[in-house]
């Protein structure tokens, strides 16, 4: 899979970020949540923490 970068914190590949795939779909980078009130994960789910205003950023990468 061929990830392009949308928006994110910092250039390294470790901070958080979004991605698209280039198939319709995107990526979440993020600290990984271990347990939040009012979130249920299903088995194989993981849930990540970004900043609000990354999603923004990648909606307009989008060009949404």
């Amino acid at each position: 899979m061929q990830l392009r970068k949308l928006s994110g914190d910092c250039n390294r590949n470790d901070c958080p970020g979004v991605f698209s795939t280039g198939t319709g779909t995107v990526v979440v980078q993020g600290p990984l949540l271990k347990a939040t009130e009012g979130l249920t994960l299903s088995d194989g789910e993981v849930a990540v923490e970004i900043p609000a205003h990354l999603i923004e950023e990648a909606a307009r990468a989008l060009g949404r």
